[in-house]
């Protein structure tokens, strides 16, 4: 595609990873929305995807990725070159834009996200300085490699890196999803609408290592459901997490029958967001969906291991929960506790500690999200500010170079 200089002012935000990803995507893109109100911005997602990024307040046009096709390209090219390949790679772009983009920004530090960012716009705010062929990292982007790296004492959310990569600040309030009115399959049409809380429980994760084990959930869902109040479980997840579905409604006793529903594989995303936003709480571990569902409003709870971290990526917004494990593979697990949030969530303040565990609450302020600990003040807490400011004067100092 070549790049006019009269292109118009119209923006691109690059997302191509998975769906937690793009939902921890949403403060970066209130953020751009709010800086230049006028100016058009569109989002360039997976195929997959693009039906929860039409949901992004006041986003314009979606473009849909073809991961799978950029691939086989790749593979080809490496393979032989063939004229007739680039003109597929050509027209496959101009089926996504006739004209480039003013600006992209680029939110993922892979060749192929910076690849599309130089394809399809005149300039290119991301992870590289000087494009794809440059290995030469932005500031925000060599912070995100330092504390890969390190771990552990890094206090910065993945959502307010992703707004430092584009050169805004957080938003002020922590924005959600427009979600229109869905209609449900079938019987889940009932969700939420009876009376008593009703709990979402993620079943699985996009990775093996961050599922919890479907013990665990027998156990947490039918001590939930032990208690005499109102309250009813329904289960989600993709089609791969049926079975696992399935093994977890055997081993409950059949007196809950009546109180679970089973949702996982029997939706699309925008129906799974409109299940999450009717309840009351969803729970799970760090995964696509427990994004989803603090995106819609739904208070969050996760239960965070291997290698994910609370300050990292928890859940967005104000007044979510997460219970951290010391160990990558916990063998015990806050069951009673994290009940008890839910069930007294006005007493979870006075939570006694957990062998093993530490219970950390959601914040907001001017420098995007922050988790606090229960019972006790993060000495790390401190250093956001610092960090803010030490890379965003690099950010400003290397643009006034160029």
């Amino acid at each position: 595609m070549q790049h006019d200089e009269g292109a118009t002012e119209r923006r691109l935000l690059i997302q191509l990873a998975r769906l937690g990803d793009l939902v921890q995507s949403l403060p970066a893109f209130a953020s751009l929305t709010a800086r230049d109100p006028h100016r058009p911005l569109d989002l360039l997602c997976p195929a997959p995807l693009a039906d929860i990024a039409r949901l992004f307040p006041d986003v314009g046009r979606v473009l849909q990725w073809n991961g799978e096709q950029w691939h086989a390209w790749a593979e080809s090219f490496a393979e032989e070159f063939a004229r007739s390949r680039l003109c597929e790679v050509e027209q496959y772009l101009t089926e996504l834009t006739t004209e480039p983009y003013k600006m992209a920004y680029v939110l993922n530090h892979h060749p192929r996200a910076t690849l599309a960012g130089t394809l399809l716009a005149i300039e290119v705010q991301g992870p590289n300085l000087r494009g794809p062929l440059n290995e030469e990292l932005s500031p925000w982007a060599s912070y995100l490699r330092h504390i890969a790296q390190t771990r552990g004492s890094n206090r910065i959310h993945l959502s307010d890196t992703f707004c430092g990569l584009c050169g805004v600040t957080p938003p002020s309030v922590p924005p959600h999803l427009r979600l229109p009115s869905i209609d449900l399959p079938g019987d889940l049409a009932a969700v939420g609408i009876s009376a008593g809380q009703w709990i979402a429980v993620v079943v699985g994760a996009g990775d093996a290592d961050r599922s919890i084990p479907q013990s665990v959930w027998i156990e947490w869902i039918s001590t939930l459901l032990a208690h005499d109040s109102p309250c009813a479980v329904v289960l989600v997840g993709t089609e791969r997490d049926q079975t696992s579905a399935l093994a977890i409604q055997d081993g409950l006793s059949p007196m809950i029958a009546g109180r679970l529903w089973d949702a996982t594989g029997r939706t699309t995303l925008p129906q799974l967001a409109t299940i999450l936003k009717r309840c009351h709480w969803a729970v799970g571990a760090d995964t696509g969906p427990l994004h989803l569902a603090a995106a819609v409003g739904t208070s969050a709870m996760g239960f965070y291991f291997s290698r994910a971290r609370v300050h990292e990526t928890g859940p967005y917004g104000q007044g979510h929960w997460v219970w951290q494990a010391d160990c990558a593979q916990p063998e015990a697990w806050p069951i009673q506790a994290s009940v008890k949030v839910i069930r007294e969530s006005a007493t979870a303040l006075e939570q006694e500690p957990v062998e093993g565990w530490s219970l950390w609450q959601s914040h907001h302020d001017e420098w995007g999200a922050i988790f606090r600990p229960v019972g006790d003040r993060d000495p790390q807490e401190d250093q956001r500010a610092a960090v803010w400011h030490q890379l965003t004067e690099q950010h400003l100092s290397l643009q006034g170079m160029q």
